[in-house]
């Protein structure tokens, strides 16, 4: 229990101290410098966070153990909420540590919005930043997750679905996933978009794509960044949000630009493609994980499976496995979606007609809404603009990579490789038809072997063994 609760004080101890020095350096030439570094170690912290928790969960730990002996009940939700405080009050504990860092970041950053004409804001008090980020960053992650379990212990209490509680969490997630978008405008604080030039030049491009959505919302993050999203798979629960400091900072064409790229990942199905690679993982874990176990034990390794060594070794195999499966395909569904964008702005502003053609004109759009003409060069320049401007605004070296987005750098070199030469866009589509075509094919084997696990019924019918009758029956 020391060794738990002890590590995460001491994360949070580390980022207070790191952060305090690194404040009172802001005036150094070298501060932006020293400031990624620091963002290097609060990612590398965030992510070991969950992963001491895994741990000890792994070891059998004794937090581990006092939440199953006074949780063990057929309900679940009370045991993760309680199980995951620590690392829930961990996360929010680094953002008082980490504050005194982000104000001088935000106040070295002034000077270079005044002088390229924007508008800029004090730093946000410490109390409201901490609501902001509660709201934007924590418990959009907790809410679905709590949601799901909730349901399952709903279904936990019903004769029917007794037998079948973990493989019902599959509909369940897909439940929470559809509703979720009225939940996160709600923790975001968004509001309707207001009827201007600019709405207007959004929504032509919607219908000239043929995409239906519930509404534009303008997404109110206390100026704090820069940036756009897609919520919702249902097209009457479905929200593009735009944030308020993107707004104010940016041109109309690198907003239509930012938007066009949202509108990638709806026309493309991202999000049903995620729920398909999460529902690949359950059926996982449920039909060959245990058919794989099923093997361990019969070939008399039962010992194997009960070691903590194996235990935690294969805990991290899958973990890892899993995040550099997601960190792929959030890689090329990224990619995808800025050829999109950079279509959608060749098109509406690499012609030489007026820049939003009727629909009927529009001939390099399918009837599916998916642009099928080349990446112009018109188009990559003016999406390779609207980055490097959301780099800038939100402070982000275009160098930096990420698991689950590739650099900008890297984007911005991909779209001006592929503008230059129009085979490469063809043959773009053609890879990401093989990737999709993958996935239905693994779902599809996972859902069968799942389905000889849960169900057998066929292997007993075939090795019943009828006896046969020594006389003729009695019809008397």
């Amino acid at each position: 229990m020391a060794l738990l609760l002890g590590g995460y004080v001491a994360m949070v101890a580390a980022v207070a101290i790191w952060s305090r020095l690194l404040a009172r350096r802001s005036v150094h030439s070298s501060f932006r410098r020293s400031f990624r570094r620091f963002n290097h170690g609060m990612l590398f912290i965030r992510w070991l966070i969950p992963a001491w928790m895994a741990l000890d969960v792994a070891r059998g730990g004794a937090w581990t153990q006092l939440v199953l002996a006074h949780f063990g009940s057929k309900l679940q939700l009370p045991a993760m909420i309680v199980g995951i405080a620590p690392a829930m009050l961990t996360w929010m504990a680094l953002w008082w540590a980490e504050y005194p860092a982000e104000r001088a970041m935000r106040e070295q950053n002034i000077l270079d919005e005044l002088m390229h004409g924007m508008p800029v804001h004090d730093p946000p008090p410490l109390p409201r930043m901490f609501i902001t980020s509660l709201r934007q960053q924590l418990l959009p992650i907790v809410l679905p997750v709590l949601l799901i379990m909730f349901l399952r212990d709903v279904a936990a209490f019903t004769p029917f679905f007794l037998k079948y509680t973990d493989l019902l969490m599959v509909p369940a997630a897909v439940v929470v996933y559809l509703v979720s978008p009225f939940l996160l405008i709600w923790l975001f604080n968004a509001r309707p978009l207001e009827d201007s030039a600019l709405r207007q030049r959004l929504e032509a491009i919607c219908r000239r794509c043929g995409l239906r959505y519930r509404n534009i919302m303008l997404w109110q993050t206390d100026y704090s960044m820069a940036n756009a999203a897609v919520i919702g798979l249902l097209p009457g629960w479905r929200y593009v949000l735009l944030s308020d400091r993107l707004l104010e900072t940016m041109t109309d064409p690198e907003i239509e630009a930012v938007f066009a790229h949202e509108l990638g990942h709806i026309v493309h199905n991202h999000m049903a493609w995620f729920v398909v690679f999460f529902a690949i993982l359950v059926l996982a874990s449920l039909g060959p994980g245990q058919m794989l176990e099923k093997w361990i034990r019969d070939q008399g390794h039962e010992p194997l499976l009960r070691s903590y060594l194996f235990g935690t070794t294969w805990a991290l195999i899958l973990v890892a496995a899993t995040l550099v499966l997601f960190g792929y395909l959030s890689r090329r569904l990224e990619r995808q979606a800025d050829v999109f964008a950079a279509r959608m702005m060749e098109i509406n502003w690499g012609w030489p007609a007026p820049p939003l053609p009727p629909m009927e004109s529009c001939t390099p759009t399918s009837t599916s809404g998916v642009p099928r003409s080349h990446v112009g060069q018109k188009g990559s320049a003016i999406f390779a603009t609207a980055l490097q401007r959301v780099a800038f605004v939100n402070n982000i070296p275009v160098r930096a990579r990420g698991l689950f987005h590739p650099s900008i750098e890297r984007r911005l070199r991909y779209l001006e490789e592929m503008s230059a030469d129009p085979i490469k866009t063809s043959r773009f589509d053609q890879s990401m038809g093989r990737l999709y075509v993958l996935m239905i094919v693994t779902l599809s084997t996972c859902a069968l072997a799942t389905m000889r696990v849960m169900w057998p019924t066929a292997d007993k019918a075939n090795n019943v063994k009828f006896q046969p009758l020594e006389s003729g029956p009695d019809i008397t």
